[in-house]
């Protein structure tokens, strides 16, 4: 006991298997552990209400313009003629109607907020009284408009070739910010809010996942389970085994999650139809994963620095803090993603695995940038899951006081 008190070396598997089957064995008992685990189910149940709930409060107006979209029923002429172009008030739908009396019929059983009946050159207009406003400026406009290209085209006007013109000459409407630059109209309200929020959710999920990583290893040295282990595993393979499977957890557990943020997204129309919910919850998956590889193995170093439970806290404190950094610099560059700092920062690790997601929420990564800042991700991850391995075999087995990072890091530990 006294080798294993000193930590200067570590067990060799005993048996004849592989190293790969050692590690798919511990990352099985990991992961069945961790689903089994009531607390896992109820903490998913609980966490996509609470995703859902956030989805319909912070996209409010989406929700409400898609459930008061105006419908208008034309009835005389083929819609097509007094319907606007796909750029012109999108949030109104147009259908035809077979006759007048049908057209009356769904304004009166408000299944459509107007109706057009058009003979020849002749216009009626129905409506409700409680036909908005905007709605009627909205008919009048569109027929206004069929009215000018009907008088157009009696007078022999090349209407194409004037509206090529008149659409040339229109100006493009850009938004400035304080500064000049153009600031996107997808960096802003319910599309920004559901990117930010996907943020956060992988931060807490690293957050949370990171520190069962911590207690699991922590709980495992306290009772002395990982010597029993150690006498047919070697530290290194205990490791990643235990990171595999919580990071299956993990991974599951955030699929769901996004999941349900597509499904609420595409059937309940809580945010614009802009927003990739898609692309934007497999790039979150993917990033996580590149996230948790590189903070993972690091916890577990932390954990094997301690013996006692109530200890881990003040041992993954450093961790912790590390983890709060790259969250912060996203909150930051959320107010401008096109900044030169931005555009820099999400190619170097650890900040990627929350910008760049960020940044497929609001179209502005594809797959080039996304798999050069991975590429990033995996090399740094490797490099510290190599100075994690030290700092764990170097301190698994060293019960009592706890050992500082300086130390087991030393070549001399």
């Amino acid at each position: 006991m006294s080798r294993m008190n000193k930590g200067t070396t570590a067990p060799r598997t005993r048996t004849g298997g592989s190293a790969m089957a050692a590690v798919w064995l511990v990352m099985q008992r990991e992961t069945a552990a961790r689903i089994a685990n009531r607390t896992f189910v109820i903490g998913t149940l609980l966490n996509v209400s609470v995703i859902l709930g956030l989805l319909y409060f912070f996209a409010p107006s989406q929700a409400d313009e898609h459930h008061a979209a105006a419908t208008v029923t034309v009835t005389g002429v083929p819609v097509t003629a007094v319907a606007p172009g796909p750029t012109a008030n999108s949030a109104t739908r147009w259908r035809s109607a077979d006759s007048e009396a049908a057209a009356r019929s769904q304004v009166a059983g408000k299944k459509a907020d107007a109706a057009l009946v058009i003979h020849g050159a002749q216009v009626r207009m129905l409506v409700r009284a409680d036909t908005s406003a905007e709605i009627r400026a909205t008919v009048l406009a569109s027929v206004r408009q069929w009215a000018t290209t009907l008088a157009l085209h009696e007078q022999h006007v090349d209407v194409d070739r004037l509206e090529r013109q008149v659409t040339a000459a229109l100006p493009r409407t850009e938004t400035v910010d304080g500064t000049g630059r153009t600031a996107a109209s997808a960096d802003s309200g319910a599309g920004l809010g559901a990117a930010i929020g996907i943020v956060t959710v992988l931060f807490f999920q690293l957050f949370g996942y990171g520190m069962m990583v911590a207690q699991g290893v922590v709980e495992e040295k306290s009772t002395r389970v990982v010597e029993v282990l150690l006498a047919t595993l070697t530290p290194l393979r205990l490791m990643i085994g235990k990171v595999a499977g919580i990071a299956v957890a993990a991974v599951l557990q955030t699929a769901v999650f996004g999941l349900a943020a597509v499904v609420a997204v595409r059937f309940g129309h809580v945010l614009p139809t802009q927003f990739p919910a898609t692309p934007a919850t497999f790039a979150a998956l993917a990033w996580f994963v590149l996230g948790f590889a590189f903070f993972a193995f690091v916890f577990a170093a932390a954990g094997s620095l301690v013996s006692r439970a109530e200890d881990v806290s003040s041992a993954v404190m450093p961790v912790l803090m590390a983890t709060l950094v790259p969250f912060g610099v996203t909150i930051a560059a959320a107010q401008d993603l096109n900044a030169t700092w931005v555009r820099v920062v999400q190619y170097v690790p650890p900040f990627s695995m929350l910008v760049m997601p960020l940044q497929v929420s609001a179209h502005r990564a594809g797959w080039g940038p996304n798999l050069l800042a991975a590429l990033l991700m995996i090399v740094a991850a490797a490099g510290l899951a190599v100075l994690s391995a030290r700092v764990y075999q170097r301190s698994i087995l060293r019960m009592g006081s706890t050992v500082r990072w300086r130390e087991a890091l030393a070549s001399g530990a």
